[in-house]
């Protein structure tokens, strides 16, 4: 993924290209929707007999995003389960699922789903609930624990029968395997969603009876767990913002896949999130008091990315605190420094633009000091005013992309340098171009751009000099080098981009080991 920065300064156009990776946020099709499949039993809290033809209902959680208005009640079958199937474009959301015992009195829970990708998501909902007693001589009972051994898949059955004539046990396991222990261990070699049920034999007064009962195991591909943590200034809690969580896929690139808002307790949760390796970052709403005040921080109290503490999820856990960083500013000047922030179309469109809102822009001093930090707004805009007619550094902070500070230099001639461009390649490329840094006017901007047949770089008096040059794609593939004599080039380097396929590349100029970077794009 690539990131593009130029400003006009003083009527010269300077370029400078920062090459990175960056991933798009979720979105699917809106014609191909996700199933959330929800599904439970319900049994008798005091004996473990299924119960049939009871009502459960099913609704949206009015405190969460999503499912607008969802409400269904179903009816459970012979076996004691029930279940619904909800199609939606949601990504995430939960859902809050009741039924009533034989006193109305309601017994709920809510169930969270998400999807990572296009796909069918199964919550399951199980109740014990108090109902009139169904006098039988004999009730199968059992449950299931996961064992503790390292093994994701392996099960502990567990009789819970009550009674002392029991003189058989057959388990049948959903996946083709049996036992007749009173308590057996199971390891299940594949993920899906398997009935287990237990058959028990008793002799009672002189007769055999038989029950038997079932029951879902539901094996995911991997687990999922809910995590969170609480964001503070100093001791206390700030008054509203924004925590995001980004995952580490397994080339290790950070993707965002969450956002909550939180309040003046500063408590914030994720549901739903399965095992891996996160980001949490945490930073003051723009209408915060604390705005420009406390700064973006990721967990560990880190500002920046690559410092922050990478979190291995395997359990659920609300122990990711967040202690938010202080600006360290006070500003009284008449210097201004802005900019915006654009998404550039994906490779083999033609080039387009979008505004990227909420990406932190740092502000450092000469010495190298960070001062605050701004939000880019609705339109890509971001702004530090009354500032001091000196020289600063901006940073742009993307979680999961390296970038360099830009240096700025305000003065008494130019107190304003309001028309910085940061572009960023929004697509998913694997590998990067590093970025070059500070760049002067030795080289200038390619034309054409888009290109056809052929590139022309404008370069400076290179007489006698070392030129060569690279051309990259935007997987960081080199396409094509050369080294040129600098006596042929005649204020114009010229390369062929016959050999090109559509799409955006990078230019990377050398002379004299000075290296420049230049984005263009090739249209047929």
């Amino acid at each position: 993924m690539k990131l593009l920065l130029r400003y006009k300064y003083m009527n010269r156009l300077l370029v400078i290209n920062l090459i990175i990776l960056i991933y798009p946020v979720l979105s699917f099709a809106s014609n191909d929707l996700n199933k959330v499949i929800v599904s439970g039993q319900i049994t008798n809290l005091e004996y473990g007999n299924p119960i049939k033809d009871h009502p459960v209902h099913i609704k949206s959680d009015s405190t969460w995003h999503g499912l607008n208005n969802y409400s269904n009640t179903v009816f459970t079958d012979v076996e004691g389960y029930y279940y619904d199937t909800i199609s939606t474009e949601e990504t995430r959301g939960s859902l809050i699922v009741y039924t009533n015992d034989q006193n109305n009195k309601k017994v709920d829970t809510t169930v969270h789903f998400r999807f990572l990708e296009r796909s069918n998501s199964r919550v399951i909902a199980d109740f014990r609930i108090n109902m009139p007693h169904q006098p039988q001589n004999l009730q199968a009972r059992f449950k299931y624990v996961q064992k503790d051994s390292g093994v994701k898949n392996r099960f502990k059955f567990i009789d819970e029968t009550e009674n002392e004539n029991v003189i058989s046990h057959k388990w049948i396991f959903g996946d083709g395997n049996t036992s007749n222990e009173p308590s057996p261990t199971h390891e299940y070699k594949s993920f899906g969603l398997f009935k287990v049920s237990l058959t028990v034999t008793a002799l009672i007064d002189g007769e055999i009876v038989i029950s038997t009962i079932t029951k879902q195991l539901y094996i995911r591909s991997r687990d999922y767990y809910h995590m969170g943590g609480h964001v503070f200034s100093e001791y206390f809690p700030i008054d509203k913002g924004l925590a995001y969580l980004y995952m580490f896929d397994s080339v290790n690139h950070a993707t965002p896949i969450d956002t909550m808002a939180f309040d003046t307790y500063g408590y914030f949760y994720f549901y739903q999130v399965p095992e891996g390796n996160y980001l949490i970052k945490a930073e003051p709403m723009k209408d915060s008091e604390f705005y420009g005040i406390l700064l973006p921080t990721y967990f560990g109290d880190e500002l920046f990315w690559e410092d922050a503490n990478e979190i291995n999820l395997e359990s659920t856990s609300w122990e990711y605190d967040i202690r938010l960083e202080h600006a360290n500013h006070s500003f009284e000047g008449s210097g201004t420094i802005g900019g915006d922030v654009k998404y550039i179309s994906p490779i083999g469109r033609n080039p387009y633009y979008h505004y990227a809102r909420g990406v932190n822009i740092f502000l450092f001093n000469n010495t190298g000091d960070l001062l605050t930090c701004r939000y880019t707004n609705i339109s890509g805009k971001f702004e530090f005013d009354d500032i001091e007619v000196k020289s600063y550094s901006i940073y742009p902070e993307i979680t999961g992309i390296s970038s360099n500070k830009i240096r700025i230099d305000l003065t008494e001639d130019s107190p304003v340098i309001d028309d910085i461009e940061i572009s960023i390649l929004a697509s998913s490329v694997v590998s990067d171009i590093h970025e070059t840094g500070y760049q002067n006017e030795l080289v200038g901007l390619p034309f054409p751009n888009p290109a056809s047949n052929t590139l022309n770089i404008p370069v400076a008096s290179v007489t006698g000099k070392e030129i060569s040059y690279e051309v990259y794609d935007i997987f960081g593939r080199r396409m094509i080098s050369e080294n040129v004599n600098g006596l042929s080039v005649q204020n114009t380097l010229t390369i062929s981009t016959d050999e090109l396929i559509n799409g955006t590349y990078c230019v990377r100029t050398i002379i004299n080991n000075q290296t420049f970077d230049r984005i263009f794009v090739v249209t047929k």
